[in-house]
């Protein structure tokens, strides 16, 4: 309105001037400078200054937060403690809730009972394993002397007595004697372990059948030489063939025991088996008491509450809600054409409608590999570190603005100065009161202001006005 006045009192006052020459006064101005007068336009103009632009691209996005966890129950029971509530921060593993240990304890202690139940078990099966060979191979000696010594009777009584057969049948009972005493010695030492609990009944079983085939064949000796002296009988004869076979099947049962020296040792392995069964029970239920105290993961500030005192919570059961605020992130979305000036690690300023006035400093922290949409635009991450007061929230809708490069000391061009057409940017500079048309060429662009080439700093640029005006045109400045 200001402007259409003033061109309206610029007409008026030529027209005025036009009248007063054709009537002849002497003080009238020249022709041309009447119309020049009457052609200028009012337009309002602006310096070109020399500043620094900054190129940017903007970027918009939700604020989340890097560690975003629900925290649940690992086992079930009711919960006893609840130590936090909403806004409270906490640190990697302190305790936020806790549930009733009781059952757990006591299926503990009966857990650690089964354990030394079977750390005895094992100690009683080594024990075994260690003695087992040497009482078997005391049965096998045992055995196979008890079979030569009823076949030598046997040979005797079936050749008749000889006075070497009577010495023969001397030493045979003192050697069965010997054979005796030292088994009877065996079993008794072996009633003394037994009774200490050092051995297992097998093996108090095992030096009783040696004692007592010892005394048999003791006995068998005794019988031999009496017949040697008395001489052979038939009966006798049969006699002596049957202690022969009886011989020979103690004899086959002693080489079996060798068999029970691998049963031995495999009841030790059986045994070990066990008590590394019980001790894995135990360490599962320590675990277990262990995961009913429900403790935070990170450090962070408790966003949600989902348990109370007193309530029941199966295995998954949620109990609070933990975020991160230190740090946060917002996704955004990027023109493919910005692909190669963006890069990893530049500044991003960032602005929250929560705090207008404030700028927050982030930074481009990746960039993914993949694009977002059919139009090729790409999605970054930026990530802000919160302030101290921790003024930013998850959730808050953010602006930034990553700075792609700058333009120091260059001519600023106000953007209001500009007209584009057909692809060509043109702006007006006033020269002696003339408005010149220039072509630019356009560097960089903010909201306000353009770093071109063509303008030097200084001159004058139309800002309002200029769609009236063409090249070599008179103008009027109204305001700059």
């Amino acid at each position: 309105m200001k402007t259409g006045y003033l061109l309206g009192t610029g007409l008026i006052l030529a027209v005025s001037l036009s009248a007063c020459g054709r009537g002849g006064g002497s003080g009238a101005p020249a022709p041309q400078a009447q119309a020049n007068e009457a052609t200028a336009v009012s337009v309002a103009v602006e310096r070109i200054k020399t500043g620094t632009l900054a190129e940017t691209a903007s970027v918009t996005g939700e604020l989340q937060s890097f560690n975003d966890t629900t925290v649940a129950t690992k086992v079930g029971g009711r919960i006893v403690e609840m130590r936090v509530r909403e806004g409270d921060r906490v640190r990697k593993g302190d305790v936020i809730a806790v549930q009733d240990q009781t059952d757990l304890k006591l299926q503990l202690r009966q857990a650690e009972s089964a354990v030394r139940a079977a750390e005895a078990n094992l100690r009683q099966a080594e024990i075994a394993a260690r003695t087992q060979p040497a009482q078997t191979d005391a049965q096998i000696n045992t055995a196979k002397a008890a079979l030569e010594a009823a076949r030598a009777r046997l040979r005797a009584l079936q050749a008749g007595a000889r006075p070497q057969e009577r010495q023969q049948a001397e030493q045979a009972v003192a050697a069965a004697r010997a054979n005796f005493e030292l088994a009877k010695a065996n079993y008794e030492r072996a009633q003394q372990l037994y009774q200490q609990g050092a051995i297992p009944k097998q093996q108090l079983d095992s030096a009783k059948t040696a004692f007592e085939a010892a005394q048999a064949q003791l006995r068998q000796a005794e019988e031999t030489l009496s017949l040697v002296r008395e001489g052979p009988r038939r009966e006798d004869i049969d006699a002596a063939e049957q202690a022969v076979r009886q011989a020979e099947e103690a004899y086959r049962q002693a080489l079996l025991g060798k068999a029970q020296d691998e049963l031995a040792q495999q009841r030790v392995d059986a045994a070990r088996a066990a008590l590394q069964q019980a001790r894995t029970q135990v360490a599962l239920l320590k675990q277990q008491l262990a995961d009913t105290v429900i403790r935070a993961p990170f450090d962070g500030v408790i966003a949600n509450r989902f348990a109370e005192v007193g309530s029941m919570a199966g295995s998954g059961t949620p109990v609070a809600r933990i975020v991160t605020v230190d740090r946060l992130y917002f996704e955004a979305t990027l023109p493919e054409m910005l692909l190669r000036d963006v890069k990893r690690g530049m500044p991003v300023e960032t602005r929250v409608d929560a705090f207008p006035d404030r700028v927050f400093i982030g930074r481009v922290e990746a960039i993914y590999p993949a694009v977002a949409d059919q139009a090729g635009n790409l999605r970054i991450r930026i990530s802000l570190t919160n302030p101290a007061d921790l003024p930013l929230k998850t959730g808050l809708f953010a602006r930034g603005e990553i700075r792609l490069r700058e333009y120091k000391n260059v001519p600023l061009t106000p953007k209001l100065a500009l007209i584009e057409k057909g692809g060509v940017t043109r702006v007006f500079v006033v020269e002696n009161g003339v408005a010149k048309q220039r072509a630019l060429k356009v560097v960089a662009t903010n909201t306000e202001v353009v770093y071109a080439t063509g303008v030097q700093p200084g001159e004058s640029v139309v800002v309002r006005g200029q769609d009236l005006l063409s090249d070599g045109q008179p103008v009027r400045i109204l305001e700059q």
